[in-house]
């Protein structure tokens, strides 16, 4: 649905304060470009706002012409099981001292103190590689979990999770069950919008913000400013963007506007 339309029809919730928050999304050292979740396919990204994929000079453009003092990094390697890029990570929170929200491929209780222990701001737990609901509990349960975001991975309009309890469920069932299980703070991301400019899935952020979450962060196929002011709208606390920055569709007096 066209934002400017969705964004008249839709009932006024109230604003919140809402930040616009940069992605980087880091394979192999370099920063990607995302598209659709089809990770066999990505290529260092090429940027209007740097000639670099180099992930600490991508870091620095977002805090010095973007003005970002968020930053969400996917570490895809991690994800994935093929390494890490803790290091690389590190040195961009120490350098630039970001909040930085990090999905590392949390899938245990461990998993998610060792990245906190790190010095993280806050860990994703993604739906993608959560390994059970016992674990989750445990994290929920925990004094980390104020740190935590718990990222609804959604492809094709179904919940992507190593967990049975998750995998397959509609995006609203996989929430209320999340909920249940002590999650406060939600990012709803679908992957098969990511990297596409193709526009957020409006309808479905509006379920995820009427239901008793404290926060709900959208991510992927964010196009304009139109779409941020959708957004904000609809009460979400965070939108996570890549491409509309990296193409100029997004700038900093955009960014600027819709945070005030």
């Amino acid at each position: 649905m066209d934002a400017s339309t969705y964004y008249f029809k839709t009932p006024f919730i109230g604003y919140v304060d809402v930040k616009v928050i940069p992605v980087l999304d880091i394979l192999g050292g370099e920063v990607v470009h995302a598209v659709a979740g089809e990770r066999q396919h990505y290529k260092p990204i090429k940027s209007t706002l740097v000639d670099s994929s180099n992930p600490l000079q991508v870091a620095r453009a977002f805090r010095e012409k973007l003005a970002r003092t968020f930053l969400y990094a996917a570490d895809l390697d991690a994800i994935m099981g093929s390494g890490d890029n803790n290091e690389l990570l590190r040195q961009i929170k120490q350098r630039f001292n970001f909040t930085m929200i990090v999905d590392a491929g949390a899938a245990t209780f461990d998993d998610a103190i060792k990245l906190v222990k790190q010095g993280f701001d806050y860990v994703v737990l993604g739906t993608e590689t959560l390994c059970s609901l016992d674990a989750l509990k445990r994290i929920m349960d925990s004094p980390i979990k104020e740190r935590i975001i718990v990222s609804l991975d959604v492809k094709l309009q179904r919940t992507l999770s190593r967990c049975i309890e998750l995998s397959g469920l509609e995006p609203v069932e996989a929430a209320n069950l999340l909920h249940e299980y002590g999650v406060r703070r939600l990012i709803l991301l679908e992957l098969d919008r990511v990297g596409t400019l193709k526009g957020p899935n409006f309808k479905l952020l509006e379920k995820m913000c009427r239901m008793p979450f404290d926060e709900v962060f959208a991510g992927g196929g964010v196009r304009d400013r139109d779409d941020l002011w959708a957004l904000k709208k609809l009460n979400i606390r965070g939108v996570l963007v890549a491409s509309a920055l990296h193409t100029g569709r997004l700038t900093l007096g955009d960014l600027i506007e819709v945070e005030v």
